[in-house]
């Protein structure tokens, strides 16, 4: 089933959960410090209460995102790094070891996506409204199902239907749209415009993403680490 959020406009200690029992939510707390070479805006979805450390202005970024990581690690929870470019930027994202959720609010915060991406650490972006498949709608499916990158985010803009299998993903718009097939880097692989759209993967792109437009409005889909195949490296 699909089940929708919105994480990036959370307040208090509880992100709401639609399209489950009405009372379905994810525990919530955001971390906004002012760290000793940039600000640092944290989010923490957890499926229940954690304790986590408190701020330390003489720390730098990354040694406050190691404390967060330790903190959470064997919670079931996800960390949500807000402001990537501001934080850390594409020189130093891979100092995000841990974080497994990025917002993508500006171009720069899409650039440290897609650096990361291109070491081959598993993160996810995050924009506007999170379409998530849970098999059953409890808060470990859904945080199980963001931790694996199991959902696109939309600002203003969803498919009618996406298809993504080991070998390709397809996508089916209600209206025409521009969409463009990005791989390691932030390489633009393939472009198409239309209702319908495919791409096969060859096998040598190391990731593959997707980003659907119409207008002003958006739809992300989230990589797909691609394993070389025995045609990609005969070519």
């Amino acid at each position: 089933m699909r089940l929708h959020l919105r994480p990036l406009d959370a307040v208090g200690d509880r992100c709401p959960v639609d399209g489950g029992p009405p009372d379905l939510s994810l525990w919530h707390a955001r971390l906004a410090w002012n760290c000793a070479d940039a600000p640092l805006d944290l989010r923490v979805l957890a499926p229940e209460p954690i304790a986590l450390p408190a701020p330390e202005a003489s720390e730098p970024v990354p040694g406050a995102i190691a404390r967060c990581v330790r903190a959470c690690a064997g919670q079931g929870a996800l960390l949500l790094l807000a402001n990537p470019a501001a934080a850390l930027g594409p020189q130093r994202i891979a100092l995000a070891e841990g974080v497994r959720l990025l917002a993508l609010a500006t171009a720069a915060d899409e650039a440290c996506w897609d650096a990361l991406l291109a070491l081959g650490q598993p993160c996810y972006g995050v924009r506007g409204t999170l379409a998530v498949e849970v098999l059953r709608p409890r808060p470990a499916n859904v945080l199980s199902a963001l931790s694996f990158g199991v959902f696109y985010a939309s600002d203003g803009l969803t498919p009618e239907s996406l298809d993504e299998d080991p070998r390709h993903v397809a996508w089916t718009c209600a209206e025409p749209v521009s969409a463009e097939v990005i791989g390691r880097a932030g390489f633009t692989l393939a472009s198409a415009s239309g209702t319908t759209g495919r791409y096969d993967d060859r096998g040598n792109e190391g990731v593959v993403r997707v980003v659907l437009r119409a207008g002003v409005r958006t739809c992300w889909t989230q990589p797909r680490f691609i394993a070389p195949h025995k045609e990609a490296c005969a070519r």
